[in-house]
């Protein structure tokens, strides 16, 4: 078994949990000795190592856990979907083309006051993946994200605020060019 970094097991063990559960179609599986096996887990230390992520996980309300037939059961929670979804947040990322389309992606955004810390998330989130702010709530970048842009919109809940376009002329092109390196 792989060392992880602290909580990295935990979080590796949700995702693979919630990855079974959408890929079967169920949310209560047997998984414990499959969740074993995918972390290589064969000492005892290892999977105790494994069992405590778990109990951790029960803790936190991520995921509940209990015997059916003398089986464990480890079933994914509302609380530990909305977790894996935050995790997805922070791994998602625009993509660099090797050689640029010509074509630059404008995101704005008018979110209401009562919707500021989703405002506030999504503004973050833009500027760590690379977009260079035009305006306080326009952002551009040349490369594809409108994908991306969904997830982060549907994940804050503030998708109809956001307006995603494209075009192949914008004024300050050559400062954005520069900034891009392109």
């Amino acid at each position: 078994m792989k060392k992880h970094n602290k909580g990295e097991l935990a979080k590796n063990i949700l995702k693979t949990i919630a990855g079974m559960a959408f890929v079967v179609g169920s949310l209560a599986l047997p998984q414990l000795p499959i969740v074993y096996k995918m972390f290589d887990a064969e000492s005892w230390k290892e999977k105790e190592k494994i069992r405590l992520a778990i109990d951790r996980l029960q803790n936190k309300k991520y995921i509940k856990k209990y015997k059916k037939d003398g089986v464990d059961i480890v079933e994914i929670t509302e609380n530990g979907r909305k977790e894996v979804l935050k995790y997805k947040l922070d791994e998602i990322k625009i993509k660099e083309q090797k050689r640029w389309d010509g074509t630059w992606r404008m995101i704005m955004f008018d979110i209401p006051e009562k919707h500021k810390s989703a405002r506030d998330g999504l503004t973050l989130k833009l500027i760590r993946m690379g977009c260079a702010p035009i305006q306080k709530s326009v952002f551009v970048t040349p490369y594809e994200c409108e994908k991306e842009i969904k997830f982060i919109g549907e994940y804050f809940g503030v998708s109809k605020y956001i307006i995603f376009l494209e075009t192949d002329k914008i004024s300050n092109e050559d400062s954005l060019r520069g900034e891009f390196e392109l």
